[in-house]
Formats: C-alpha cells, structure tokens, sequence
C-alpha cells in the first residue's frame, strides 16, 4: 500500500489513474487485485476519509495486509460511523471541525485505500522515502502522515 501512495504523490499521472480506477492503477505497479473494486478517496486540506466495514471486516488485505484486531471489533465498527471524530481522537487523529469528514463503508464486492494527505515538507523525496510515512493507518484513514522529528 505504502508503494502505492508514493508513487501517487510522485507521480500525477497515476495518481488520476489510481483515483479513476484502483485496480487498474494498481495492476500497474504488479498488484493483481482480484474479484473486488479498490475505490481510492482522496485526503484533502478540506476533507479527510476514514473506512470501515460495519458489517464484518472487509479490508483491503491485497494492498495493506491483515487487518488490525481493532479494525474488525464491533466498537470500531459502530462508533466511527456514530462518532469519527471522537473515535479519530482516540488514535490521536484530531480533525478541525472546519474540515469534512467522510467515512466509508467497504463491502464483499468494494474496497477503500486512502491517499493521505502528502505532508509539507516532502518536496524532492524519493519514492522510497515517501513510502516509509504512509502506513495502514494513514491508508485506513485513523491516521495522517508525519514526518518524524
């Protein structure tokens, strides 16, 4: 997932492909996504995205891996659609009010990644350095990525 987010904000090409059509977009990097639609959502300054699956666990274990014990517990599942920003906090995400926030429901037959906000000061970063700040729970949407000080 991580080489999917770098190359998207290295590369503005693929990062519209990667917005149009997930799965195309990511055949292209050799990620074979099979029998479901990944629908990539967009973190804005103005808007920022957060999935869930409210009636199981559905997750995009193709791109991010297993899915964290937290991700599949009924409290996240019913509290983030009821209360993100609250649930957000607790993961030390705090939103402005100002700023929209969207949560998304995945299904059997669809799947969300997030493209994180790409952080300020990341201009003239490689592709593998920008890999290393986007994590699953930035692409999850719980999380933004920071630069370590």
């Amino acid at each position: 997932g991580a080489r999917i987010v770098a190359r998207a904000w290295s590369d503005p090409g693929f990062k519209q492909r990667l917005l149009d059509d997930g799965r195309s977009a990511c055949a292209e990097l050799g990620i074979e996504i099979m029998e479901t639609n990944l629908v990539v959502v967009e973190n804005t300054p103005a808007v920022h995205n957060v999935v869930v699956c409210t009636l199981c666990s559905c997750y995009p274990v193709y791109v991010l891996g297993r899915p964290p014990d937290w991700y599949k517990s009924a409290a996240y599942r019913s509290r983030v659609v009821r209360e993100p920003r609250a649930v957000l906090a607790e993961f030390g995400t705090a939103i402005a009010p100002a700023r929209e926030l969207r949560v998304h429901d995945s299904t059997a037959d669809m799947r969300y990644l997030v493209l994180p906000l790409r952080p300020a000061g990341t201009d003239g970063w490689t592709e593998a350095e920008l890999a290393k700040i986007a994590t699953r729970d930035t692409m999850v949407g719980v999380a933004e990525c920071r630069i370590s000080s």
